[in-house]
């Protein structure tokens, strides 16, 4: 049986949740860590398609801007809307009314500058070792856990709500995402241990983390994500 059609039809699917999650996000129908749920689902789809695109050796030009279509509406308009979200919730009344209602917009430019990531991906030659820039799906993670943390009127969600912080935050991902950082890539050419020790030692970190720190884990994962990067690429290769 030809199964060639599996990784595009896994794309559509993602394309599919994203938008649910992008109405979800809209109409406030249900809690956010709910709403997380699809978008982990999304990151799984994500590394699906092109690891079944490799393995049926079913890689095409179609595949790879259909991927990318998905993951603008999954990884670059649902973290314009949460960011959106936060914004419209965070107290702005000192700059004016005008410029606070204009201020929740800020948000959508994570939007374009994820668009702008995914065509210079599209047209740049890929390197299975690392990405340039921040990856979308770590970018949408990220601004999910602050959201989610955000929402649990805490000490910690009174500082993530500031609209001076979100603001600040968001210009600072911006400029990851469309920047030539190199940023280590989660695609297994082989599970080697000696050819895939810092992927490996990163997830080792990660997994207790997450089972502790939950939702808290999240800003300091992709933090060491970041910073184990940097030190690889100028140190290592």
């Amino acid at each position: 049986m030809n199964l060639r059609f599996l990784p595009n039809l896994i794309s559509l699917i993602n394309l599919f949740i994203g938008c649910i999650t992008v109405l979800l996000l809209i109409e406030n129908m249900i809690e956010l860590k709910y709403i997380f749920i699809l978008s982990i689902i999304c990151l799984i789809l994500d590394f699906l398609d092109g690891f079944l695109a490799r393995i049926l050796n079913a890689k095409s030009e179609l595949g790879l801007h259909l991927d990318s279509l998905a993951d603008m509406v999954s990884f670059g308009l649902v973290p314009g809307v949460l960011i959106y979200n936060m914004l419209l919730e965070a107290p702005s009344s000192s700059v004016g009314s005008i410029s606070s209602s204009l201020i929740p917009f800020t948000g959508f430019i994570v939007t374009l500058c994820s668009a702008y990531r995914l065509a210079k991906f599209n047209t740049t030659k890929i390197n299975s070792r690392y990405f340039r820039g921040l990856p979308t799906p770590a970018n949408t993670l990220l601004i999910f856990s602050f959201s989610i943390i955000s929402s649990e009127k805490s000490l910690i969600s009174v500082f993530i709500l500031d609209y001076k912080f979100l603001i600040i935050i968001t210009l600072f991902l911006c400029y990851l995402l469309i920047s030539n950082v190199k940023l280590l890539s989660f695609k297994f050419i082989n599970f080697n241990f000696n050819d895939n020790i810092e992927r490996y030692l990163l997830i080792l970190i990660s997994l207790p983390m997450l089972l502790i720190l939950k939702i808290y884990s999240i800003p300091i994962i992709i933090l060491i994500y970041i910073l184990t990067s940097i030190f690889v690429f100028k140190f290592k290769y």
